[in-house]
C-alpha cells in the first residue's frame, strides 16, 4: 500500500494483500491477506488534503486465505470472505465477530456485498451458488442456483 506521500505500508512481510476496502464514512480502511489476517487503519486528513493512516487493529479473520473485505453502508459492520468456506461479519466498534456465515458443502466464499439497508448480505462461492443471508440472525434466506462453475464476483443494484 502507498499513501498520498508515497510512503509504503507493509502490514506483514511474506503476505499478499488480496483486498482493500474504505468505509463509506471514510473513517476506516481494511485489508485482508493470504494468511487470513485483517488489518484496520483509522483515516484522518490534514490541512493539505493528505490522508493519514494510523494502524488501529489487526486480527485473524480466517484460518485460510482471506479473499474480500467490505463495509456495510453505515460503516458499522465489516464482512470478510475466505477459502476456509466462511464469510464473517465483524462489528467495527471493537472488531468482535457478529456472525459466521457457513453452510454445509459450501466451498470458497469469493465475494460478499451488503444490501443498501445493511440488513442482508449476498455471498458468492465456489459451489456455484449465490446466497442471501440475514445479517441479524445469520440465517440463509435464499440460495440462487444456475451456474455450472464457481461464482467469484457479485454486483447488484439495491433500490431499497
Amino acid at each position: 500500500l502507498r499513501t498520498d506521500n508515497n510512503e509504503q505500508l507493509i502490514p506483514e512481510n511474506d503476505a499478499m494483500i488480496l483486498d482493500i476496502a474504505i468505509s463509506p464514512d471514510s473513517q476506516l480502511m481494511a485489508s485482508v491477506n493470504n494468511k487470513g489476517r485483517c488489518y484496520i487503519w483509522s483515516l484522518t486528513y490534514d490541512n493539505e488534503s493528505s490522508t493519514i493512516m494510523v494502524p488501529k487493529h489487526k486480527f485473524e479473520a480466517h484460518k485460510r486465505h482471506a479473499l474480500k473485505c467490505k463495509f456495510s453502508p453505515d460503516s458499522d459492520l465489516l464482512i470478510t470472505t475466505s477459502a476456509d468456506q466462511t464469510a464473517k461479519i465483524w462489528n467495527t466498534s471493537d472488531f468482535s465477530i457478529l456472525q459466521e456465515l457457513k453452510q454445509e458443502n459450501q466451498r470458497w466464499v469469493w465475494d460478499a456485498v451488503f444490501s443498501a439497508d445493511g440488513q442482508y448480505v449476498f455471498t458468492a462461492s465456489s459451489d456455484g451458488f449465490a446466497k442471501l443471508w440475514n445479517v441479524k440472525s445469520g440465517s440463509m434466506e435464499r440460495e440462487y442456483s444456475g451456474h455450472q462453475k464457481a461464482v467469484t464476483a457479485l454486483a447488484f443494484r439495491d433500490a431499497s
